[in-house]
């Protein structure tokens, strides 16, 4: 299993995973790192989980972060492997403007990862009010809820007939 994304990754850990972390990362970023990262890969891996989207979601342009998840799912569909998206945590205690667009973007991904025939691994209601679950800054996962979250993944993948 390859496990890519931005800095909320850094802690997702599983046994035979490999696990490829780049804080701030935007979906255009994971994008131009993907076919590297694709080519290194062993064959046995045959699973991908791509967390991303909540630094986008800061930048206050939706429509062009949509048509980089766009572009996202184009490059992950020609793999061959089967693919989840993991969809973004809400920020806790940032303000009503950056909830507002993560939830508007993790309603998104639901609707498009089912149109484009890949998982969707909805984090966004577990971490939903939840401060035990964030470092102080509210946007980062402490211990607990990497634990969380990486349960979540785990679960999904195992759950969802995506192989």
């Amino acid at each position: 299993m390859l496990i890519i994304g931005d800095s909320i990754t850094r802690n997702i850990r599983f046994f035979n995973a490999i696990t490829r972390c780049f804080p701030g990362a935007t979906v255009q970023i994971i994008l131009d790192k993907l076919p590297g990262i694709l080519q290194s890969l062993p064959s046995t891996v045959r699973r991908i989980i791509v967390h991303v989207g909540c630094v986008d979601a800061s930048r206050r342009q939706s429509e062009i972060t949509k048509s980089e998840f766009l572009k996202l799912f184009q490059c992950l569909r020609t793999c061959s492997k089967a693919v989840f998206i993991s969809g973004p945590i809400p920020p806790y205690n940032r303000g009503c403007r950056l909830f507002s667009r993560i939830l508007g973007l993790n309603s998104w991904l639901l609707s498009a990862c089912r149109t484009h025939n890949m998982g969707f691994i909805d984090n966004f209601n577990l971490f939903w009010n939840r401060p035990s679950f964030y470092r102080s800054d509210g946007t980062l996962p402490n211990k607990l809820g990497s634990s969380v979250l990486t349960g979540n993944i785990q679960h999904a993948v195992q759950s969802l007939p995506q192989d």
